[in-house]
């Protein structure tokens, strides 16, 4: 049993294991003066034992709380206290962990999953600028392989040869942290120095790097130090402003996997749904896409077949096979890029 006293005398935290919670999960027991306490507690702790964890998968575990209001004795004041169970993914609890950061180019957003036994579990979506067509992000399976903090940086642009790099800071393109993930093309993750066009329309702006809004790159930034690089301790890097680099141990490499897709067909809580997204490379041509530096299996288009095809390994019957192909003509010709759809609110 792990015991943790917080400041208050009654604010009690602990992980004790569950016989009710199901395989591979764990109870939480909280200990607070009122539920609004016991979840602001959860809440923290859960983003510091997972940085990355998402706001979605924080407001589930807290909406199947479990409460029980407790008599305080009279020799402590009377009153009452509220003991609150969570049940937590044991994924989420563990000292080590691997992920998998997968960006779609065209979507102009990455997903994030754990790798977890035999399990990929998601965890978030971030938005992202990618770069442009003139330099373009590149498709393909990568690792992780180093971290930067506080970088300067250097315009790669012909003609700027001369100008000196930009010094570590706020003001800088990098933002506060980078990882590095493509020793070939020298693209990586980074953070930015124009927050607002991580929620621009179009995103392709970049010069071939993957911009992350800074706050989620802080978050990745904590979640790398404590969960995934264990072969040195960068615990010291956390409030740190100073430049330094660090190359991972191959224990330490995790795979990013950029793929090209300019659709996405699956499922949520309101069933299945469909989104369209921009040739943003015009990838339509393929003497376009260089295979020097393009993984071309990573590279799917929005073609009638395509669509046929995954509708149907989706939909689990609900799209009798006779309906396909108005279906996918109707989604051709009539949604819109960048909006997701409902099958069942589609008139075809």
């Amino acid at each position: 049993m792990k015991n943790i006293i917080l400041l208050s005398a009654l604010l009690m935290f602990f992980v004790l294991p569950s016989a009710f919670a199901g395989y591979g999960r764990d109870t939480v027991k909280v200990e607070a003066e009122s539920i609004e306490e016991a979840d602001r507690t959860i809440n923290d702790y859960l983003r510091d034992q997972f940085p990355i964890i998402s706001d979605d998968i924080v407001k589930k575990i807290t909406d199947k709380r479990i409460i029980e209001k407790v008599d305080k004795p009279i020799e402590a004041g009377g009153g009452y206290f509220y003991k609150v169970n969570y049940v937590i993914g044991k994924n989420f609890l563990l000292d080590t962990v691997k992920i998998l950061w997968e960006l779609n180019i065209p979507e102009f957003r990455s997903h994030l999953y754990q790798i977890y036994e035999k399990d990929t579990i998601y965890i978030d979506t971030w938005n992202n600028v990618i770069g442009t067509s003139k330099d373009k992000t590149y498709a393909g399976h990568f690792e992780a392989y180093r971290v930067r903090n506080w970088p300067s940086w250097k315009d790669p642009e012909k003609g700027k040869e001369e100008v000196p790099p930009v010094p570590p800071g706020p003001k800088n393109p990098l933002g506060l942290f980078v990882v590095h993930y493509d020793e070939n093309s020298l693209r990586y993750f980074h953070g930015t120095n124009k927050p607002k066009l991580i929620y621009a329309k179009n995103r392709s702006l970049s010069h071939g790097c993957v911009r992350n809004d800074n706050d989620n790159i802080a978050k990745m930034k904590e979640f790398l130090i404590k969960r995934v690089i264990k072969s040195k301790d960068l615990s010291s890097w956390m409030d740190s402003k100073r430049s330094m680099t660090y190359d991972f141990e191959k224990i330490d490499r995790f795979p990013v996997r950029i793929i090209y897709k300019t659709y996405m067909i699956d499922r949520d809580e309101k069933g299945l749904f469909v989104e369209l997204y921009k040739d943003i490379y015009n990838y339509s041509n393929s003497s376009n896409i260089s295979a020097k530096w393009n993984d071309e299996s990573l590279i799917t288009l929005s073609t009638k077949d395509n669509l046929k095809s995954e509708f149907k390994a989706k939909s689990k019957g609900e799209i009798p096979d006779d309906k396909l192909d108005t279906l996918v003509d109707y989604v051709l010709k009539r949604l819109d890029t960048y909006e997701r759809y409902y099958i069942k609110d589609l008139n075809y």
